[in-house]
Order: structure tokens, then sequence, then C-alpha cells
């Protein structure tokens, strides 16, 4: 009877123990990510518990720790413990995961049985990628990581991918947090890419192998056109006029060249113009195109002023012939033939053509005869000079009297004994005439000759 007692005193007392401890979860938010094998810290209240040695195990998809005892007092314990998915758990979207736990004494062999909670969530879920929107002047692309969850993940290798970067980075993400990302871009390339939402991939190395996640990235807009205008040339003139999109947006610029309408004959431009407007004595040249990011748009009009100004010089000469020539009187025309002789000798016949533009008298021909030649007096084709100075290397005609329009030619022989070598010049002749009571003088061409040249008999 007494063993009955004492039996039923023992059953009493683990009864009262047994309904006396507790074991109370503080928080639900809490989480294990499958594709990581990182611990979500589960935090709970243990009371009423017999002061001792406890240990806690679960033979469930996850692992408890820690493994080993752990002191329990008889008031109120506040713990946590660190719970990890194993290879069992799979997250079939965010999902609350109830799983018993045992704490048993030690000493005792007394065992309690309890419940924790914890959400199993993919990393599809738990992790979410965008941006604020970046400054197209930075020279970085700033980006965050929003961590869902409330599970610490540390040491995480991340490959991130887009349009402005390719870089790996080592990243800890915090519980219920942002983790901000922050890569250098060159400024080159980042003033290239137009204004907008980019997309980003992240590779993460999971214990489940690579898990990729995508995001946007935001770049703000930038507008600015830099107009460039460069001059360059004296007589021909180049202007260069230059739209830069210096910004990250497309955008219309125009160019207007304006001409008169004289320099409007001597330009010419790389670009046709898509547009000409005439507005009294101004011509207006337009050009349009829509420019992306860092690209440009060059207009070049060259104008030739050195067209107009041979113009002008060639009307002027023109106008300075015709008045010489209204004013001239007498035109002398002096040219030079070799002729061969029987002996060798060398021999030239000197023609002289002698035209009246308008009435003269008292005309006067004198041709002056280079020294080292003589005249050959008997030439048959020669008309008789007047007088023939050969001291002074002189031939004279006098022609007398010469209407509008007559033409007269007179022609001589010269020869040398001597061997006359190379290029040289035979003097001009020069007319001597009256016209209207005053005399005048009109000199000839100069004639180079070249010794040497094969010429006919005479």
């Amino acid at each position: 009877m007494k063993k009955i007692i004492v039996a039923f005193f023992l059953l009493f007392s683990f009864a009262s123990m047994a309904s006396a401890l507790q074991l109370n979860q503080t928080t639900l938010d809490v989480a294990v990510i499958p594709e990581f094998t990182q611990a979500a810290k589960v935090p709970v209240i243990i009371g009423g518990a017999d002061p001792g040695e406890y240990v806690i195990y679960t033979l469930t998809a996850v692992k408890v720790l820690p493994t080993d005892a752990f002191a329990l007092s008889g008031g109120q314990n506040n713990l946590i413990f660190d719970v990890y998915p194993t290879d069992k758990i799979y997250a079939n979207g965010p999902s609350a995961y109830s799983f018993a736990v045992e704490l048993r004494n030690v000493n005792t062999d007394y065992v309690y049985d309890g419940t924790m909670t914890v959400r199993v969530v993919s990393i599809y879920d738990a992790l979410e990628i965008s941006s604020d929107v970046n400054s197209p002047d930075s020279e970085q692309i700033s980006f965050y990581i929003r961590n869902k969850e409330g599970i610490d993940l540390k040491n995480v290798r991340v490959k991130f991918s887009s349009v402005f970067f390719d870089t790996e980075q080592t990243l800890n993400l915090k519980a219920n947090s942002v983790t901000n990302v922050s890569i250098d871009v060159p400024a080159d390339k980042l003033k290239k890419i137009e204004a907008g939402s980019y997309l980003v991939k992240a590779a993460f190395q999971t214990n489940r192998g690579e898990k990729t996640l995508e995001g946007r990235i935001y770049l703000g807009e930038k507008t600015d056109i830099q107009t460039q205008s460069n001059v360059s040339g004296f007589l021909i003139i180049t202007d260069r006029i230059t739209k830069l999109n210096n910004g990250n947006v497309n955008q219309d610029v125009v160019i207007n060249v304006k001409r008169n309408i004289i320099s409007r004959l001597f330009t010419s431009f790389s670009v046709e113009p898509d547009s000409v407007e005439r507005s009294g004595l101004r011509i207006t040249y337009t050009w349009s195109k829509r420019l992306g990011p860092a690209e440009s748009f060059m207009v070049s009009a060259k104008t030739n002023y050195l067209i107009p100004i041979l113009i002008i010089i060639a009307i002027a000469l023109i106008v300075v012939g015709i008045r010489r020539l209204t004013q001239t009187k007498l035109i002398v025309e002096k040219s030079a033939v070799p002729v061969k002789t029987s002996s060798g000798q060398f021999a030239l016949k000197i023609r002289l053509k002698v035209k009246s533009v308008g009435r003269v008298s008292n005309v006067s021909l004198v041709d002056r005869i280079p020294g080292i030649v003589q005249i050959y007096e008997k030439a048959p084709s020669m008309i008789k000079p007047t007088k023939i100075d050969s001291n002074n290397k002189r031939i004279q005609w006098d022609i007398g009297d010469m209407a509008s329009g007559e033409k007269r030619t007179f022609s001589y022989i010269v020869y040398s004994t001597v061997g006359v070598v190379g290029k040289f010049a035979l003097p001009q002749a020069l007319t001597v005439f009256e016209k209207d009571g005053q005399i005048h003088e009109v000199e000839s061409n100069v004639v180079y000759f070249v010794a040497e040249q094969r010429a006919p008999e005479f």
C-alpha cells in the first residue's frame, strides 16, 4: 500500500512538472530559405522548468541548434535557437512550417514536447532587386537588394550583370532590411546610355546551385545640347557647325546657316539642307536631325570667295584689254623661224606684222638686231629697208601713212658665222607714228628662240 502511494506521488509530481514547463515562441517573423544553409534565429521563452541541464532536438525536416546541453532555471528563460533547413525541406511559395521539438532533462530523463514555427520562403520570394533613379552625371550606378524575410544572410556571393556593368560581389543581407550596392561605371559609357529602366540580373551562388533573380535599374533623364562653331580659312572660308547631345535622351536638333544672294552662289554644303527659305536678300538653310545620347551632327558650309575674285579680275582684265584695244592705234607682232643654210650656218627669218587700228601717219618701223648675228641683205623676200645701221644693229622701214585696218608685213634674215646654242630673246620692235598731231610709240612682243632647231632650207 505504501509503495502504491509513493508511486502515485511520483506520478503526480511528474504530471505537475509537465503541466508547469512551458515553451512559447515570441515571434513568427523568422524564416528559412532552403537555397541557403543559414540559420533562422527563433526566440523562445521557457518557464516553469525544474532547474537543470536540458537538450533540444527534432526529427523533422529542419535541424535545431545547439545540440549541446544548456541550463534552465526555475524562472523565465529567454533563449534563441538556430533553425537550419535540410535537404528535405522545399519552399512551395511562402508558407508557415510548424515542427515538433523535444526538451529533455539530462538528469531525470524528463521529456517535454513542444512546437516551433518558421516561414519557408524561396530565394525568389525572399529577395527583391530594384533601384531609385540614378543621376546620369554620376559615375556610379546604385541599386538595392531588399531582404523581405526575418533571416540574416551572410557572405552571399552574387554576380551582377546589366548594360552598365558585369561584376561579382560578396554581400551580407540583413533580415527585413535593404542593402545598397554601388558600382563604378565609366562616364563615357554612361553618357551613351539612354534614360529609362534597364534589366539587372543577379546570379546567387547557393547550396542548391546558381539561382538568378532579375530586377530593374532606373536611369534619370538629362537634356543637354551643345553647339560648337568653327570658322577657318581666308579666301575659302569653311564654317563648321556641330550639335552634340550630351544628355541621355533622344532630342531633335536644328542647324541654321544664313547667306546673302551673292555668297550663296559660291557656297557648298557637306549635307544637303532639309529646307531653304528666302526672305529679301537673305537665304536661310535649315537641317534637322534626331540625336541619341552622345551622338553629334555636323554641317560644313564652304564659301569660296576666290571664285568671285577671279571673276572680278577676269572682268577687269577684259575691260583693260578692250580699253587698250580701243586706245591702241597700231599693233606690232614679231615672230622668228629658223632657216637652214647651205653652209650649215645659224640663220633666222624674222617677220614683223604691222596693223593699223585707226588711221595713222608717218609710221616708222624700227627693229633691233642681236649683236651676235648679221643681216643677210640679199634675201629675195625682204622688202628693202629705209635704213640699216650696222653699227647700232638697227633696221628701219619708213612706212608712211596707214589707213584704218591696213596690214603690212616685213621680213628679213639674220645669220651668224659663230655657233649659237641655247635659248635667247630677240629685242622688241618699235613703231613710231603720228595721230591727231601727237607722236606715239608702240612696241612689239618679245620673241624667245632656242638654237639648234631643225629648219627647212631656203
